[in-house]
């Protein structure tokens, strides 16, 4: 960080990665809750020498800077206030004789969350729009299953796995299995024989037990409800926009999938074709054909990714798949198990690894189970927006929105047309978002404090997404999407249309 972009910075209230204290002789105590709320969220910037009054900053500068930067990070790196030591990145900064101490919090590894304070894991942590919230039992019974070393769907069940199983689920699975051709053939095996090998079934002291994966895959109704008591999807259809929700009037479609995850995947076929852009006839048993349309295959590897990465020991919330007609919506509880850049190549850690490998070795799932890549590729390839992805460190959830052509305000070719019907067809929350970027480049937390924004989904999906999709706004660094330095800006279009949009009014 330079010392502009820190007073650029420090021009805004604060965010959910900016928190600022005063501490010019010393850290105080609410310091410690931001350390925590960074650290069991996506990180932050913390900035002593700032005062906060009433939503205004002031620099007031650190008066002992060597001291209260000493104690700070010596506290940090000792355990004494926390569970954890937190390796942070410091930075010292003089304005106008006045010293400002800058220290970057990153984000806990999950082995090693929640980090709390004095012992106490109850007193643990998250950042939340500008604020840290202290965690409720259930974020800290999340935060505990995701840093345990052993996963969830590994773990074995005290079943009959002569009982417990819906054999439909297993014969299709295992024809599937078969018609691979890298596949070792298991034809001679019994069903249990073949999930032992599968390592779906493994060896106990009290005998031959199903995993939790393959009860959840294969798992007959009583079995499954035994071990997994909400469902695996809620598919919903809605026969208007998204959010014009008219009074009265809910989903005009629904798939409830309360079976295993086989039944699952087979259900969201039918459900997926009565709205398909692209009607097509899929073959029963390898439930995709040779001319699959660009538009299935973003749908599937979305419902893939449900599929494979929901936390199913989270039974109060339930995944929804949710299709308006501008966009769908694949919300799945559960946040990315794997750090970093989901979009490059190469293995991801996943939270559900037996699950993934199950579908990988159908021939889906290729990537551990994200096909975030695929996703995008192939929607983008059909002139749609950009798919929104947003993994939610905080509550706990990951999201996919496939943003219909539907869904833009306007397109490139109506730019030039001067009409009184301009500004029916540009929504005001682009409208709005183009007045901000008027007077050049801002990066996304600046344009949500302009727009008077604190819901970043809202942003993205109502102004931002249209906005890029219409060609109307461009990134400052196309090439790195993800960049935590990433601006936007209008692009020629973009300030014509601002400028007719002006005469029109």
């Amino acid at each position: 960080m330079t010392h502009d972009e820190l007073l650029n910075r420090l021009q805004h209230p604060e965010w959910f990665d900016l928190e600022c204290k005063k501490a010019q002789h010393g850290v105080s105590e609410d310091a410690w809750r931001t350390v925590s709320a960074f650290a069991n969220s996506a990180g932050g910037t913390l900035v002593f020498g700032v005062k906060d009054t009433q939503g205004s900053l002031e620099i007031v500068g650190v008066h002992e800077p060597d001291k209260v930067q000493n104690d700070f990070l010596s506290t940090l790196r000792t355990g004494d206030k926390l569970n954890r030591m937190i390796n942070v990145r410091e930075e010292r900064f003089n304005h106008d004789g006045l010293t400002l101490l800058v220290f970057h919090i990153p984000e806990s590894p999950r082995s090693e969350k929640p980090v709390y304070l004095k012992g106490d894991i109850r007193k643990s942590y998250i950042r939340r729009g500008a604020g840290d919230e202290q965690c409720t039992q259930s974020e800290i019974e999340r935060f505990l299953r995701d840093a345990s070393a052993e996963r969830y769907d590994s773990l074995t069940v005290e079943y009959d796995t002569e009982q417990c199983y819906d054999r439909q689920s297993i014969a299709w699975y295992r024809n599937r299995y078969e018609s691979r051709p890298n596949n070792r053939s298991c034809t001679g095996l019994s069903d249990n024989e073949f999930l032992f090998q599968l390592g779906l079934n493994r060896a106990t002291p009290s005998g031959i037990r199903p995993t939790n994966a393959s009860i959840l895959l294969f798992g007959a109704d009583g079995y499954l409800r035994g071990l997994f008591p909400r469902p695996v999807a809620d598919c919903q259809t809605f026969s208007f926009r998204y959010r014009e929700n008219p009074p009265g009037i809910r989903w005009m479609d629904r798939v409830v999938m309360e079976s295993n995850i086989i039944q699952a995947w087979l259900s969201f076929f039918p459900w997926y074709l009565k709205f398909a852009s692209i009607p097509f006839r899929l073959d029963p048993l390898t439930m995709e054909r040779d001319d699959t349309p660009l538009d299935f295959v973003a749908f599937r590897e979305s419902f893939l990714n449900v599929l494979c990465h929901q936390d199913y020991q989270d039974h109060t919330r339930k995944p929804e798949i949710r299709h308006f007609t501008d966009r769908t919506i694949f919300w799945n509880p559960g946040d990315a198990f794997a750090k970093g850049n989901l979009l490059e190549p190469g293995p991801k850690e996943v939270r559900n690894p037996n699950i993934a490998i199950a579908f990988r070795r159908i021939g889906l799932s290729e990537n551990a189970g994200w096909g975030l890549s695929d996703v995008i590729a192939n929607w983008t390839k059909l002139g749609h927006a950009r798919p929104a992805i947003q993994s939610d460190k905080t509550g706990k959830s990951f999201e996919v929105t496939l943003l219909d052509q539907a869904a833009l305000p306007i397109v490139a070719e109506q730019v030039n047309e001067v009409t009184e019907q301009v500004t029916e067809q540009v929504t005001e929350q682009v409208s709005r978002l183009l007045n901000c970027l008027l007077e050049g480049p801002l990066g996304t937390w600046r344009l949500m404090h302009q727009l008077q924004l604190q819901h970043r989904p809202t942003f993205l999906y109502d102004y931002l997404q249209p906005a890029l999709a219409a060609k109307l706004v461009a990134m400052t660094q196309p090439d790195s999407p993800n960049s935590p330095t990433q601006k936007y800006q209008l692009t020629d279009n973009g300030r014509q249309l601002c400028e007719r949009l002006s005469v029109v009014k």
